[in-house]
């Protein structure tokens, strides 16, 4: 039990298999948080929420362990009529690499506290498919940890573990189950993955609409966007789901749980 004091996420179960599902399911009982002893004032609003900030100098190797899970990423909303031209832009990038197209369904998860809802945070689940060749080929499994820590100047500044694995999708669903976490939400998209460097860019297509990703670190992200001639200041700091929230507000659509391309009421961009 040693190595689990230390263990703060969920994704332990497939680093460590020599500790058993008993001990892992005790342990995030327990003490299931990575940030249990912060006590936070959850502000109003989502956006509001993008300014709050962890007290993280009590513990100098909690502190070295965050900032190794940090990512800086900016977010996009791309008119359809906009697509080729952006497209063009990115593969004219020097050193850029085009790594797939692919198919994701992300299923978020939540226990009956709400531990992700009080944080602001995911515990994800994401099933990958290449779209490749024009056949579709199974790749892997992503199993994620995501907590929304702040914005400054469009880029977000977010809290991210993640682990991948093959594994059988319905089946490892069914162990979340079996552990208290309920599928709270769902959404699927098609992602073109492009790289440079330390830098990556991802064009998703959304039920709702397009939206370009930009992660890596501050001065990357910044001349990326000035190759694209991307305004940071009109940037959209919140998540696919909060887009799809307040697309459905607009139009007078009631907000479902899942978003799915099938959805013959699904508002657009």
């Amino acid at each position: 039990m040693e190595q689990l004091k230390d263990l703060k996420n969920l994704y332990i179960i497939w680093v460590c298999p020599d500790i058993s599902w008993g001990q892992v399911y005790r342990e995030i009982m327990n003490n299931y948080g990575p940030y249990k002893n912060c006590n936070k004032k959850y502000l109003k609003t989502k956006k509001e929420k993008m300014g709050h900030l962890i007290n993280l100098t009590e513990d100098i190797n909690l502190k070295e362990k965050f900032n190794k899970n940090l990512k800086l990423e900016i977010k996009f909303l791309i008119n359809s009529k906009e697509i080729s031209k952006i497209k063009n832009k990115i593969l004219k990038i020097p050193g850029i690499v085009y790594k797939n197209r692919a198919y994701e369904k992300t299923i978020m998860f939540d226990n009956l506290a709400k531990s992700m809802q009080k944080e602001d945070a995911r515990l994800r689940v994401r099933q990958i498919i290449d779209q490749e060749n024009g056949k579709e080929k199974k790749l892997k499994i992503e199993f994620s940890y995501k907590r929304r820590i702040k914005a400054s100047g469009g880029i977000k500044q977010e809290e991210e573990i993640e682990s991948e694995f093959d594994v059988d999708f319905e089946s490892f669903l069914q162990i979340l189950n079996k552990m208290g976490y309920e599928i709270t939400t769902s959404y699927e998209r098609y992602r073109e993955t492009y790289l440079a460097n330390n830098i990556k860019i991802t064009f998703d297509e959304f039920p709702f609409g397009y939206i370009l990703e930009i992660e890596g670190d501050e001065s990357g992200i910044n001349k990326m966007c000035k190759i694209l001639n991307l305004d940071k200041n009109k940037s959209y700091p919140l998540s696919c789901d909060d887009i799809y929230a307040e697309l459905c507000e607009k139009k007078g659509i009631k907000v479902k749980d899942h978003i799915l391309f099938n959805d013959s009421e699904m508002p657009h961009i």
